[in-house]
This record gives structure tokens, C-alpha cells and sequence, in this order.
């Protein structure tokens, strides 16, 4: 898929999303369902833009700053790497006010050789005029 087409792509869901103003939880897995895409099409540049410019990353190996994770998805996504291809399920979205939503769910990463990563994770997203971000994962 052209970078052109994705970017036209991406402004008509940002552009129907605001229009229709449909409710969270509809956004918040239209965007989930976005980024497995653009993950497992390998669009870095697509994946990216998931995340809010303050966006911070807690693991059990620690707190990672958005430019720490996206260095760590530029070595992930290496072309010609098995980045896995993804998934999420059981997704659940609750209001946190306004501008912020809670969603938790289940996240599956399976790579060619039939290995699996799964994992449960919550994220906040803040809401932008550039439509829902990734500001804090728990994963």
C-alpha cells in the first residue's frame, strides 16, 4: 500500500471518526485494529504515529521513554526481520473523562517459526486533533 494512499486513508478515518463522533470504545478499536495492520504490513512510519509525543512504556525490565520504544521498534521492524504478525483481543474501554480512555486486553505477536508472544497490556489514550494516542502502556 502506497504511503500517499495510507495518508489519504488515515485523514478520511480521522475525518469520518470526528464527523460521526462515535464513541470511544468503537475508536479506541478502530485505531487498535490500525496499528496491527500497519504492524504487520511492516509500515514503521504508520506505527509511529500511535504514539503521543509523551507517551512512556512500563515493563517488568523497566520504563522506557517514547523515543526508547521507538528506537526498539525500528530494531523490531528491521526490513527483512520477522516482526511477528499481531493481533489484540478481549479488548475492554473505559472512560477516563473527556480526553483520556483506558483500554486493556490481550495482545498476541506470532512469528513464521510458530512461536508466540502473548501478553494482557493497558493503555491510556489521550484524545488530539489528530485523533487517539498511546500516552502510557502497561504491558
Amino acid at each position: 500500500m502506497s504511503n500517499l494512499f495510507r495518508a489519504v486513508l488515515l485523514l478520511g478515518f480521522l475525518l469520518t471518526t470526528n464527523a460521526t463522533a462515535a464513541d470511544p470504545k468503537t475508536e479506541i478499536e478502530a485505531v487498535l485494529g490500525y496499528f496491527a495492520e500497519m504492524w504487520n504490513e511492516g509500515d514503521l512510519n504508520a506505527v509511529r504515529s500511535y504514539y503521543h509525543r509523551d507517551f512512556v512504556l512500563v515493563t517488568a525490565e523497566g520504563i522506557l521513554s517514547v523515543g526508547q520504544r521507538l528506537g526498539d521498534l525500528e530494531a523490531i521492524m528491521e526490513p527483512g526481520k520477522d516482526h511477528g504478525e499481531l493481533s489484540f483481543s478481549e479488548l475492554q474501554v473505559k472512560l477516563l473523562g473527556d480526553e483520556h480512555v483506558m483500554a486493556y486486553g490481550r495482545s498476541s505477536l506470532k512469528f513464521s517459526d510458530s512461536t508466540e508472544l502473548n501478553s494482557l497490556f493497558t493503555t491510556v489514550y489521550v484524545k488530539t486533533p489528530f485523533g487517539w494516542k498511546a500516552i502510557l502502556t502497561h504491558d
